[in-house]
């Protein structure tokens, strides 16, 4: 698991599966993260285009680091390094929106998923002797 390569797969695995998560349960995931927008239409119709575009980004960045994968050294690590910062960027952001929006319930898989990354991230991108 130390291996640049091998966490630059998995990071990218992992997005691209969140972002296909964003389009096929973005009604569910909606519902579950506001539980009164379902009966606002033009609320929940709103929600669900964020939900389709973020969802598209996320599958884009998810692209992006599983092809990476097969760069040089140098690149993947600095590639690790923007994912781990980027991770952390992500999981506090939830917990900014967890805490500032009560009424937004993120489930603790969709917290929890950004750090673990985001340390395993920095963990390989520090490290001085990698494939």
């Amino acid at each position: 698991m130390g291996k640049s390569r091998t966490i630059l797969a998995l990071n990218g695995i992992v997005m691209m599966l969140i972002g296909i998560c964003f389009f096929y349960f973005n009604k569910q995931i909606n519902m579950a993260m506001f539980p009164g927008i379902i009966e606002n239409d033009l609320a929940f119709e709103v929600a669900a285009i964020l939900r389709y575009i973020m969802g598209s980004g996320i599958f884009t960045i998810g692209i992006i680091l599983f092809l990476a994968r097969v760069s040089v050294k140098s690149g993947a690590q600095r590639l690790l390094l923007g994912s781990s910062i980027g991770f952390f960027l992500i999981f506090l952001t939830t917990l900014f929106v967890k805490y500032k929006f009560m009424s937004v319930d993120i489930p603790i898989v969709g917290i929890a998923i950004f750090p673990i990354l985001s340390l395993l991230s920095l963990y390989v991108s520090t490290r001085p002797y990698q494939e």
